[in-house]
């Protein structure tokens, strides 16, 4: 049943006890669980409307009726809503003022970056180059729409036929807003220093977690893709360096300039 619960081997809390095959929110019913977070977990589904999988969060039990769980879902659907970015999922439904709060999101099929890395080893240079030709444009669009995503890192991109998507939207903050006192939105060792230092947010942050993400991705960050790291670094001159450093795998003519 819907209401059904268990205790999640990890935080002792609990979390949904669904069945393969049971009813769920957003007219899908539930496949798998994909991942348990703090205040949401992760199910892979089937949606009816689309017969095609999705992705369900939704809130765990717990935290249904916590302002701050709803709130975190709600920024997830502010960055996807409208997206029109190929390496950003589409958002499906915003179940957010339902009674188990929830949104629907489009399944990327594919093995995550680390998962990659951890099966076939490092990539080249210029495949990493690539990659980050993929994924800064995707960042660039969601800046230009005034939020960070704040959590890039290797779980959260995913490839789907070789190309990357980047995933989990639940850390994304407004460009200039405040983070929380003493408590650095983002994931250690791809925050940057100003992140980690609880500086407002601001797009410099997402392209040094970028740059973190390509170096464990090659295993050192050429010398011509370190401005990604730097305190204010310009997208536009890391797109065009990036382009370059792929060299043959180079995404785009070389005649198109951002």
């Amino acid at each position: 049943m819907l209401i059904d619960t268990a205790t999640d081997d990890v935080d002792g809390l609990a979390v949904w006890d669904w069945a393969e095959g049971c009813e769920l929110p957003g007219g899908t019913f539930a496949i798998d669980r994909l991942g348990v977070g703090h205040r949401s977990e992760t199910w892979l589904v089937w949606s009816v409307a689309l017969w095609a999988p999705a992705v369900l969060k939704a809130a765990r039990p717990h935290q249904i009726h916590h302002p701050r769980a709803v709130k975190s879902l709600r920024r997830e659907t502010a960055a996807l809503s409208g997206n029109l970015h190929p390496a950003v999922p589409r958002l499906l439904a915003d179940g957010t003022d339902e009674a188990i709060p929830y949104i629907l999101v489009e399944y990327v099929d594919g093995p995550t970056l680390a998962d990659e890395l951890e099966d076939n080893g490092l990539l080249t240079g210029p495949e990493a180059a690539l990659l980050g030709a993929q994924l800064l444009p995707a960042l660039m669009a969601l800046h230009h729409r005034g939020l960070a995503h704040l959590d890039v890192k290797p779980d959260n991109v995913v490839l789907r036929d070789g190309r990357p998507v980047l995933i989990d939207y639940g850390s994304a903050r407004r460009l200039g807003s405040e983070q929380p006192a003493g408590h650095p939105v983002g994931t250690e060792g791809y925050a940057s220093p100003a992140q980690e230092a609880c500086e407002p947010v601001s797009a410099a942050m997402d392209l040094y977690s970028l740059g973190r993400t390509l170096a464990e991705a090659c295993g050192e960050l050429p010398d011509s893709l370190q401005l990604l790291l730097a305190p204010q670094p310009n997208s536009a001159e890391a797109l065009t360096a990036l382009a370059d450093a792929a060299g043959e795998l180079r995404p785009w003519p070389e005649w198109l300039r951002a």
